[in-house]
């Protein structure tokens, strides 16, 4: 079972209605379950997470903290968030969902497209019915409407694991043993494959005469304990019988004592290296957690589970980085894993080509959201240039590039002069001056294309004679916005022709 697609309204900096459809893993190619969400600050990648974060287990926020107020002039009342599954929905339900509950949500699974699987469901809020957020909605497909059916937010929240990395938290905090961290999920999934052995079940034996043999040490001097409170009870409050009982052994109840060690050279406490080991650290735990939950409760369905890093480059070195995306990209072939991110340690690998890219932008104070592969500018998209160029709006050299030599190869331009002819004719002016250098002999001075100035400038950065002559930031700008207007009216005149043949 995965995420097809979510849909958000008035749902924090997401004004109106926001569509996103994502990656889903192939088991084949690497990368195909990663979905990577790039942005400036601010611009609402969290945001996307906390969304799904919020459909699942409502909010521990006041929903007027959440509602969208992008526009001051606007006091809206109400958003919401609704997720589409597909996949094995119906083998997710009939192993996790508890039998008396198992019908409302087979009710409303629907087929389409090839006859897959969906599931929708909707969470949302309104000031007139706030209470409505603690409810999850399901869609039923015959009435086209949502219902709550009783009884199923419960199960619901059952159903699947959302496991978060945010950039905010500390990353011991995941190392700790609760039952809600990926330790404590870790080593319980260990547990219960374990609890039936012969060696736990004579454990469990040796604990029972220790604290419920009557006969044992121990056992007799909690009878005395509980005789003395009997006795002061019954003189105060009337007669009862008071005691004291243990019950059936919880193995994961040990856990809680247990804490990670780290030897590096200096063996102490996790919690006592630096932030970058501990979120390396964690990162590898959330991993290791992703292969067992493969199988679960000794059923062959796998658990859904779906992992969130809020901006894993942090604290991570360049070389953590990219052995992080190496390991991303193995378990995204079967689970599905989002991320946020600024590094181009990782948006610069040719491996995230087979991912879902989005990129986020605050436009008049609105949050936008694209996918990247709607209008890619060349075979081999994205690159990290690319990606810069329309996530920061930043030029770059890189870019510069890539366009510069696409162009020569679309229109068999095997030179710059050949290169500036053609650009000449499309209209672009030869209004920059070029001086060469022949083994450190001046040349005539030749006038160039801002293009081919600029490219000249990056590959022949020997050139003593230009270097008091540089080109400027808005003009690397706008030679790139130039050769990016003549690549798509030339992937335009493809497709067409294409679509002819």
């Amino acid at each position: 079972m995965f995420i097809k697609s979510l849909t958000i309204e008035n749902f924090k900096g997401f004004h109106s209605t926001h569509d996103l459809s994502f990656n889903m893993p192939d088991g084949i190619h690497e990368g195909s379950g990663l979905n990577i969400f790039i942005g400036e600050n601010n611009s609402g990648k969290s945001t996307i997470f906390e969304a799904l974060d919020f459909l699942k287990d409502s909010s521990r926020k006041e929903p007027s903290l959440i509602v969208n107020k992008s526009d001051p002039n606007i006091q809206l009342n109400d958003f919401s968030v609704e997720v589409t599954y597909v996949g094995n929905i119906s083998d997710v339900v009939n192993n996790y969902v508890q039998a008396n509950k198992i019908n409302s949500f087979t009710n409303a699974i629907f087929q389409c497209q090839n006859n897959v699987e969906h599931f929708r469901v909707k969470r949302q809020w309104n000031q007139a019915t706030p209470n409505d957020i603690k409810t999850i909605n399901f869609w039923n497909n015959t009435q086209q409407n949502y219902s709550n059916p009783s009884g199923i937010d419960a199960p619901f929240k059952k159903i699947y694991d959302n496991n978060f990395i945010w950039a905010d938290t500390n990353p011991s905090d995941e190392a700790k043993f609760g039952a809600s961290t990926i330790c404590g999920s870790l080593l319980k999934e260990i547990a219960i494959g374990h609890s039936s052995t012969p060696e736990y079940e004579a454990f469990q034996s040796n604990y029972h005469n220790l604290f419920n043999n009557p006969t044992s040490d121990l056992r007799v001097k909690i009878s005395e304990i509980e005789q003395q409170i009997q006795t002061v009870f019954s003189s105060q409050f009337g007669d009862a019988n008071i005691s004291f009982r243990f019950e059936e052994l919880q193995i994961d109840n040990f856990f809680k004592t247990a804490n990670i060690v780290i030897d590096d050279g200096v063996e102490v406490p996790m919690n006592e290296k630096g932030h970058g080991m501990q979120r390396a650290v964690a990162l590898s735990l959330l991993q290791v957690y992703a292969e067992l939950t493969s199988t679960a409760n000794n059923t062959t369905i796998s658990k859904p589970f779906y992992l969130f890093i809020d901006e894993p480059e942090i604290c991570l070195h360049p070389m953590g980085q990219k052995k992080l995306l190496d390991a991303i990209m193995l378990i995204s072939k079967t689970k599905q894993v989002f991320i946020t991110t600024h590094s181009p340690f990782i948006l610069s690998s040719t491996e995230i080509r087979n991912a879902g890219l989005f990129i986020l932008k605050k436009i008049n104070n609105q949050n936008t959201i694209e996918a990247i592969n709607t209008s890619p500018l060349f075979p081999w998209s994205p690159s990290w240039g690319e990606i810069s160029y329309k996530a920061y709006n930043l030029p770059t050299v890189e870019l510069h590039n890539e366009l510069y030599g696409y162009l020569q190869e679309l229109n068999n331009l095997y030179n710059n002069v050949k290169v500036d002819q053609w650009l000449s004719a499309q209209g672009i002016a030869l209004d920059k001056t070029w001086i060469r250098e022949n083994k450190g002999i001046v040349q005539n001075p030749e006038s160039t294309t801002l293009q081919t100035f600029i490219r000249n400038h990056v590959h022949h950065p020997e050139n003593v004679t230009m270097q008091a002559n540089k080109y400027t930031e808005s003009e690397l700008k706008q030679s790139i916005e130039q050769m990016i207007n003549l690549v798509e009216q030339l992937n335009v005149t493809q497709a067409e022709i294409e679509t002819t043949i």
